[in-house]
């Protein structure tokens, strides 16, 4: 059974996991001690985090992180491969977006690869469209808002 449940703190070791092979699969390489250093500490650094299980394995994770008291940014949105293309990553990125609404939030950014074809496409699909950058991501090429 697919579920999405808010991240506790003994999810963190199955987290990197994840993320570490989700990154692998499209050819990324995970830093949890440099430049991803922020999943170290969930909690603090994102306002919500959800993590998608299938029955007890950790399968994909969302997160929203706090830009300014309006503005609001789409993280960690990642889906192991075997489980893409069945609407799944869908379902976590509109949990978020609803949640972000709920809180008052008006406009969600977001930062990716062009070369996340599948995930530029849902993107657009949500109803984002390509803004100028807005952050220091040196890594990201292409930079997306959403009003919410």
């Amino acid at each position: 059974m697919i579920k999405i449940i808010k991240y506790a703190e003994n999810m963190q070791a199955e987290l990197l996991e994840l993320t570490d092979r989700c990154f692998r699969q499209c050819g990324k390489e995970f830093e949890p001690n440099g430049r991803h250093g922020f999943y170290s500490n969930i909690v603090q650094n994102f306002v919500q985090f959800w993590c998608l299980f299938d029955g007890d394995i950790m399968i994909g994770t969302v997160g929203i992180k706090r830009l300014s008291d309006k503005d609001c940014e789409l993280k960690a949105l990642y889906l192991d491969e075997k489980y893409q293309g069945k609407g799944l990553g869908r379902r976590l990125a509109e949990a978020a977006i609803e949640y972000a609404r709920q809180q008052g939030f008006t406009q969600m950014y977001l930062d990716c690869i062009s070369t996340s074809l599948n995930a530029v496409a849902l993107y657009e699909k949500l109803g984002f469209h390509k803004t100028a950058k807005y952050n220091n991501n040196n890594f990201a090429d292409i930079f997306m808002k959403m009003e919410l």
